[in-house]
């Protein structure tokens, strides 16, 4: 079969995260199409939609019409319903309109000079001497020979699958309502507990007018709508009688998948670049995308091939590899602990040392210099926590 179209990288994925991708790749003039099955860039919306300030200076990214809340700090409920609050005086965060930043990262592509190729979908890939990308369309089939393709298909990727780099597939299952809250709109508050969210948490998070409402689970479906009506603090903010854009999704497990092979890479949820703890991966998608960029591009000006593209994973690994490591660790004692447990541990953040130490060193962007830090208090919360507590908790910490 004689390819329809030749393009010097395939993006599957429209998201930001692919957008972002296409744009830089554009710009050091390289042809680029980017492939998105929907009819918009934008939507549907399937994320809470948060992004830390550092990360967009990092980024070089300027403030646009996408925000809607400036977030400070977070509330922290307890299995029990005891509220924790850590909040600096600066804003740490934002709040975004997701379609609308979505839209200006994807018109950032375009106006590089990136393809977009909307409501088409892909259904597979060819690879070997001859590289392709088979998709679908309204009117038809077509195949786009390439000579990278780069899957930002979200964490059920296709060319995740395509390609064999499925390690595994550990998900977080999530739920997220938008409905108005009478809640602090500077705060993000965050329920634990078994019984609501095992291995998780519950959230809302304040935007605009409306709030966003979700819970995320690991075992069996995310009973959103039972916390909404029957927890006994969240139940009393959020009014039921309107609720809007409902929407589900997956978050994948970091270090569930290998990111590179021959010709083919995976950035954003397609490579499980997401924070352990929290499931945000916005800022690490674009992040990694940046390091994807410069690997595709020192790749296409010199010589293709998996040894190459290996530079690509180092790159992250470098960069985000202890956050993954540690993060992964936190969740692992987390869903580990009794709701009595859990109790515990939460109640400590709310010591003089602990919330000294965090409101310090927390970076909302990067969790592993906490980590690191509590690890290295050890002598100090062993007088709080109890030696045999301690040990216990550390255990988790410090496993493989």
């Amino acid at each position: 079969m004689v390819a329809d179209r030749m393009f010097d990288v395939v993006i599957v994925g429209g998201g930001p995260v692919g957008c972002f991708t296409g744009e830089l790749l554009s710009k050091k003039g390289f042809e680029v199409a980017i492939v998105e099955e929907h009819a918009e860039v934008g939507n549907p919306v399937h994320c809470t939609g948060i992004l830390g300030l550092s990360g967009l200076k990092e980024l070089k990214i300027r403030r646009g019409k996408w925000v809607l809340n400036k977030l400070r700090g977070d509330s922290l409920y307890t299995p029990s319903g005891e509220e924790i609050t850590l909040t600096r005086k600066t804003v740490e965060a934002l709040t975004i309109d997701r379609a609308t930043f979505d839209r200006e990262r994807a018109a950032a592509a375009a106006k590089a000079g990136a393809t977009f190729m909307l409501k088409t979908r892909c259904i597979g890939l060819s690879l070997g001497k001859k590289t392709s990308v088979n998709v679908k369309k309204i009117d038809g089939s077509e195949e786009l020979e390439t000579r990278l393709i780069i899957g930002a298909d979200g964490p059920t990727s296709l060319v995740a699958r395509e390609a064999g780099l499925l390690k595994a597939t550990k998900y977080t299952r999530c739920i997220q309502v938008e409905a108005e809250a009478k809640v602090a709109d500077d705060q993000v508050e965050m329920y634990f507990g078994n019984k609501i969210a095992p291995g998780f948490f519950a959230w809302i998070v304040p935007a605009g007018e409306m709030c966003r409402i979700g819970l995320g689970t690991t075992e069996g479906a995310p009973k959103l709508f039972e916390f909404m009506k029957n927890h006994p603090v969240a139940s009393k903010k959020i009014k039921m009688d309107k609720l809007i854009h409902l929407a589900a999704g997956l978050i994948p497990q970091p270090l569930t998948r290998k990111i590179y092979s021959d010709r083919v890479l995976l950035v954003g949820d397609a490579g499980g670049q997401v924070k352990p703890l929290t499931g945000g991966g916005i800022y690490l998608g674009l992040s990694c995308a940046k390091l994807a960029a410069e690997t595709a591009s020192h790749a296409l000006e010199n010589e293709i091939n998996e040894k190459v593209l290996r530079r690509y994973e180092r790159a992250v690994m470098q960069k985000f590899g202890k956050e993954f490591e540690l993060g992964l660790r936190a969740r692992k004692l987390l869903q580990k602990l009794s709701d009595k447990e859990l109790d515990v541990l939460l109640r400590l953040l709310a010591t003089p040392e602990l919330r000294s130490l965090i409101l310090q060193e927390a970076n909302f962007n990067h969790h592993a210099p906490l980590l690191k830090s509590l690890i290295k208090r050890s002598p100090s919360l062993i007088q709080v926590i109890g030696v045999r507590k301690f040990g216990k908790y550390l255990r988790y910490l410090m496993a493989p």
